[in-house]
């Protein structure tokens, strides 16, 4: 087992992702300082019950390591914190003996159940897709796309563009999910629902740039 400092949040982690958070409260900066002066990665997982800030949280028992990349002091003792998905883990036992929670955790190992490959290509597609119709969202273009090459890492990126459209226990069984087949499908189902909603989106966007374009001649 490995003694892992947790921070609950309302958002599902996955490996790869980043994740920038403002740290405020006293035990989330001891939590950063330990984390830093032991060269350790912290553990971010869904809350279950409980609030964010303030009071004590249950996580859920699956979460996903995050490396702290960079810190920057703000005012009022404040901490900026860029971090980034590492690794899955299981909860096996909660600490309540620190200023913050903690808990001794165990790494799970993907099973290496493989979709098809025609699977594969069709949710490579679909990813790359959406990702070119954020980029007409935001107003900007990128030549080529990054699309993972590995069945749990491609759906690990799936996961994390549905951060802000999917459902949280939604996401959470995506991060729970093991057997990289059943992954990707549970994946593959939720970029169906991205790519729907992020061609209205991007219809919408074009649709107001040109209207701008057309009120100034």
């Amino acid at each position: 087992m490995t003694f892992l400092r947790l921070f609950p949040l309302r958002f599902v982690l996955f490996p790869g992702m980043p994740v920038s958070l403002q740290v405020f409260e006293p035990r989330y900066l001891t939590l950063v300082e330990e984390c830093l002066q032991a060269r350790e990665p912290f553990g971010i997982c869904l809350i279950e019950r409980g609030p964010e800030v303030g009071g004590p949280a249950t996580p859920h028992l699956v979460g996903c390591t995050a490396r702290i990349e960079d810190v920057t002091p703000l005012p009022d003792g404040r901490l900026a914190l860029s971090a980034r998905g590492v690794r899955r883990f299981r909860i096996t036992e909660l600490l309540h003996d620190y200023p913050y929670l903690a808990a001794n955790v165990e790494y799970p190992v993907d099973e290496a159940t493989e979709p098809s490959e025609a699977l594969m290509r069709q949710t490579a597609k679909n990813y790359e897709q959406v990702m070119r119709l954020r980029h007409t969202v935001r107003g900007s273009w990128s030549r080529e796309i990054a699309v993972p090459e590995t069945t749990g890492a491609l759906a690990d990126a799936i996961g994390a563009a549905g951060l802000e459209s999917v459902d949280t226990a939604e996401l959470q069984a995506l991060l729970e999910t093991l057997d990289l087949r059943r992954r990707l499908e549970r994946a593959a189902n939720l970029l169906t629902m991205l790519l729907e909603t992020s061609h209205q989106r991007a219809a919408q966007a074009v649709a107001e740039r040109w209207g701008t374009l057309e009120s100034t001649n």
